[in-house]
């Protein structure tokens, strides 16, 4: 039998994976998923590549945690299925664990600011919203999202247990309710504004939550 072939190297850049192009901390080392492959480069030397191997089908969404330890991926896979989340420590390129609960996709990720808990969005055929704990790989909580398709999750930065989702048509705020291990929600005021979010970034105070729309343009909400 034949012996598998080891990629060595890969040249260009997909671009297909929304918010799939990370600068580390370090600031050298550039992350971004080919396929199910995950490539960090060294944006100096297109030639000092490493690659991280472990899903089954394309990578669908990657997070780095604030001070660059971890990143997390989630994959698509097939109908009926569970989309498998990875978490990879980068100190050492191990894969830590493997998450596997939400359905078909994983639509995005986001770490706490304490990098203690993981938020995970499924897709449109599951649509929920999962906490995970760093430390242990297990399923904290989840709950449903909006019934409009959610896209993108972020929490905040000086506040673990806050986080934002936006969507088609939907701005919502949800809080972790430690007592009773719950996400709690709440619909951001639209009024007649009507919007299909694609992005969102939360300032540095958690003062604001800027928003991008495929309309062109950028909401402010506090």
């Amino acid at each position: 039998m034949a012996s598998p072939l080891n990629l060595q190297s890969c040249i260009g850049f997909q671009g297909q994976t929304e918010n799939g192009l990370i600068l580390h901390p370090d600031g050298r080392t550039m992350i971004y998923p080919l396929g199910s492959t995950i490539v960090l480069r060294d944006k100096k030397d297109a030639k000092a590549q490493e690659f991280l191997q472990g899903h089954t089908d394309r990578v669908s969404c990657l997070a780095l945690s604030p001070t660059g330890r971890y990143l997390a991926s989630g994959q698509i896979t097939y109908m009926g299925f569970t989309a498998d989340i990875i978490i990879w420590d980068l100190e050492t390129r191990y894969l830590v664990y493997r998450l596997q609960l939400q359905k078909v996709k994983i639509q995005a990720l986001a770490f706490s600011p304490d990098e203690s808990m993981l938020a995970s969005l499924g897709g449109q055929d599951d649509n929920s919203l999962v906490l995970w704990d760093v430390a242990t790989g297990e399923a904290i909580c989840g709950s449903p999202t909006h019934s409009d398709f959610v896209l993108c999750c972020r929490f905040f930065n000086t506040q673990v247990d806050k986080l934002v989702t936006a969507g088609n048509y939907n701005l919502q705020i949800w809080t972790y309710d430690r007592a009773n291990n719950k996400l709690r929600t709440e619909d951001v005021k639209l009024g007649n504004l009507q919007r299909q979010f694609r992005s969102l970034v939360i300032d540095s105070q958690d003062q604001f939550a800027y928003v991008g729309s495929t309309s062109g343009d950028v909401m402010q909400a506090s």
